[in-house]
């Protein structure tokens, strides 16, 4: 797990469009792509592309069109409140 937590850590600070994502998630809770893009101002192919991404990892999930933090995710977002 905590080798998972480093990684996935390399993961999204190496972006700063994933730590926004990241960020966003934590503070507003799931979120449609269209609300992510639009709340960050990153535009929305690069927004989906960074959940599929996240997705792949574990990340985030996607629920009924909205995306949202899986418990490995609010580790990650906790994480890097604590760098910050």
């Amino acid at each position: 797990m905590e080798e998972d937590l480093a990684s996935n850590m390399g993961f999204i600070s190496g972006n700063r469009q994933r730590e926004r994502v990241v960020q966003v998630l934590g503070s507003k809770g799931s979120l449609p792509a269209e609300k992510v893009a639009k709340f960050e101002r990153i535009p929305l192919p690069a927004v989906k592309k960074i959940l599929e991404e996240m997705g792949d990892r574990g990340i985030v999930a996607e629920n009924d069109g909205s995306w949202g933090l899986t418990k490995a995710g609010q580790d990650l977002e906790k994480e890097l409140k604590k760098r910050s």
